[in-house]
């Protein structure tokens, strides 16, 4: 009996872990580039969120600051607390002409954070930062040798725990100037996942509380002359 009691619960665990990770999905809907979290389970490791880095629709905005990657890999950025990575290309040029990202941080080109100093801004598809038909910098992409030590970190942010050595160009993936990066979330396959979590969840919270009746029944006979 206590054999099932623990598969129970164990399963309620795993639904709710599903289902965080289901509502962060949909609250992210909108957000640019964001990668859906997934529940993946193996026998060395265990029970552990996973981030799904699978291509997010690719949308035309104009905006020549606009960039979105088709393919893999990141941008990188120079933040308070250190580089970053990111794949949401929502760039603007603040008051010194540098290239930031939405949170206000330099977006870094070849040579460090890109400068603009004219009116005519192009992005092409290897990456230049051409300003009034002057190549100023380029863009570089990032890939990983172990994704799996990138982490998310909020704003749209990545860091990677591995080792510097580790990190190298993506020189394959093309760079789209003028176009933005969606969220790989489909909302209708998140709605099915929730759904079917709630019900499985409300299964195993069904099987606990039978196992309750079961020991109160047992309590009360044992206790009967």
């Amino acid at each position: 009996m206590y054999s099932g009691i623990y598969d129970a619960v164990r399963g309620c665990r795993i639904q709710k872990l599903r289902f965080d990770a289901i509502a962060s999905n949909m609250a992210n809907i909108t957000t640019g580039a964001f990668k859906k979290d997934v529940i993946s389970f193996d026998e060395l490791l265990g029970l552990h969120t996973v981030t799904d880095f699978s291509q997010g629709n690719i949308r035309y905005t104009g905006n020549p600051l606009d960039v979105a990657l088709q393919g893999e890999g990141f941008f990188k950025v120079e933040t308070p607390a250190g580089i970053r990575y990111t794949r949401n290309g929502r760039f603007a040029r603040n008051a010194d002409g540098v290239i930031v990202t939405q949170n206000g941080d330099p977006v870094l080109g070849e040579r460090g954070p890109i400068l603009i100093h004219g009116n005519n801004v192009s992005i092409d598809s290897e990456g230049r930062v051409v300003v009034d038909n002057t190549e100023v910098d380029r863009l570089p992409v990032y890939k990983f040798e172990r994704s799996e030590y990138l982490q998310k970190e909020g704003l749209s942010y990545y860091i990677y725990r591995g080792d510097e050595e580790e990190v190298f160009r993506a020189d394959d993936t093309l760079v789209k100037g003028g176009y933005l990066e969606e969220s790989n979330v489909v909302i209708a396959e998140e709605m099915v996942k929730m759904m079917d979590t709630l019900r499985t969840f409300e299964s195993y919270q069904k099987v606990l509380q039978s196992f309750d009746e079961t020991d109160g029944r047992v309590i009360n006979e044992v206790g009967k002359p």
